[in-house]
């Protein structure tokens, strides 16, 4: 069984399956905090961290959202 949405047995939606949802935006923090600790001046990774930060917010609020809202998926 997975974490989550995407296997047919689990019960649980996909926006709900924890860090899965996540996933874009970790992977850009990862690449943020690369960049910045390589490129000097580090603007460049600064700017893709906050990018990370962005898209954990939007997603965030749009798991938020459905759960006030009582959508499943």
């Amino acid at each position: 069984m997975s974490a989550g949405g995407d296997d047919r047995r689990d019960p649980r939606p996909a926006m709900t399956a924890g860090w899965r949802a996540f996933r874009p935006a970790i992977w850009l923090a990862m690449l943020g905090i690369a960049l910045a600790l390589l490129i000097n001046p580090p603007y460049i990774g600064v700017a893709v961290l906050g990018a990370s930060i962005g898209i954990a917010a939007r997603v965030a609020g749009r798991r938020r959202r459905r759960a006030r809202h009582g959508q499943g998926g």
